[in-house]
């Protein structure tokens, strides 16, 4: 097949396509991309999406839905579950928004998963008992693992969705005293409060999307909600921090009373940066006592090896000698 192909060929056709492949390689690493844009994209759409529900038009043509059998399958489930409340009184399409998850139709693919993810697991746990492990278990012992399998199956797309709320709660923690800091020097610049945020939303955008996105939302709602009150009860229903409820009640009676903006928003950052500031020392506080198992385990015995250790090995070196 290759007689009329030298070896001086093949290698010089080999070392091109290595050339090409290297300069690729440094053509994607030295190429910057900015990963906001899609962000900011993104928000720019959802602007588009509020503005047409509050004007009661149609929306954008790509936030159709999309005809498929997943996304058919998706609304049969869960269409008529998306926005029932639960017993803590969330509904959930509001606890799917505390993870950042807002996409219309993400309550149906929730709910999809915890009725398709049991299969799946268990499915995958029968066939690794039965097929690759091999193992001599009893009916009885493997139809509990399978049934292990299908609970953590059931349980996973929730707990996914609680440790990703629990990182944005954190994250927004961290930075909502800068964010107010920023809105304060914009209130005192004599900004509007609409144009504060929005001053805020885009400076803040690189140092906290998670932030700068829940205070977007707010201005879209600011902007195209027929009452202001509900969008800052929708922050705090999307936030469920108290935080974001002290922020909302002192905007509301800032408007509503005529008090000043900057100096309520002053004292609630400080108010925050000294709560920040009590938790970091009480996080310290507790390191003490933290420490204690660990250095028991694993420095101890070593430094009682590193002090006795050589005392033994010379009496037992000198009970031998005798």
């Amino acid at each position: 097949m290759f007689e009329g192909v030298s070896i001086d060929l093949i290698v010089t056709f080999m070392a091109g396509a290595a050339a090409l492949a290297m300069a690729y390689a440094l053509w994607r690493g030295f190429v910057y991309k900015d990963p906001y844009e899609a962000r900011l994209k993104a928000m720019a759409d959802r602007r588009a999406t509020y503005k047409a529900a509050a004007l009661g038009v149609g929306g954008k043509p790509g936030n159709q839905p999309v005809k498929g059998v997943l996304r058919n399958l998706a609304k049969k489930v869960g269409s008529k579950k998306a926005n029932e409340k639960k017993k803590d009184g969330v509904s959930l399409r509001t606890f799917l928004a505390r993870a950042g998850i807002r996409h219309k139709d993400a309550p149906e693919y929730f709910l999809l998963a915890q009725i398709a993810f049991p299969f799946i697991f268990g499915g995958v746990t029968a066939l690794y008992i039965l097929l690759l492990a091999k193992l001599s278990l009893s009916p009885m012992m493997s139809l509990l693992i399978c049934a292990g399998g299908s609970a953590i199956g059931y349980f996973a797309p929730r707990l996914w969705v609680q440790n990703r709320i629990t990182k944005r709660k954190k994250a927004l923690r961290r930075s909502l005293p800068d964010a107010l800091d920023l809105l304060v020097v914009c209130a005192e610049a004599g900004l509007a409060l609409n144009a504060a945020l929005d001053r805020v939303v885009r400076e803040m955008t690189r140092s906290s999307a998670e932030i700068a996105d829940e205070l977007g939302l707010l201005l879209i709602e600011l902007n195209f909600l027929d009452e202001r009150r509900k969008a800052f009860t929708n922050l705090c229903d999307r936030t469920d921090l108290d935080e974001f409820r002290s922020i909302a009640n002192t905007l509301q009676q800032a408007e509503k009373y005529g008090t000043p903006l900057a100096q309520a928003l002053r004292v609630l950052g400080a108010d925050f940066r000294q709560e920040r500031l009590t938790k970091a020392e009480e996080k310290a506080a507790r390191l003490p006592a933290i420490l204690t198992v660990p250095m028991i385990i694993f420095i101890l015995p070593t430094l009682f090896i590193v002090i006795i250790g050589p005392a033994i090995l010379k009496t037992l070196d000198s009970l031998s000698k005798m």
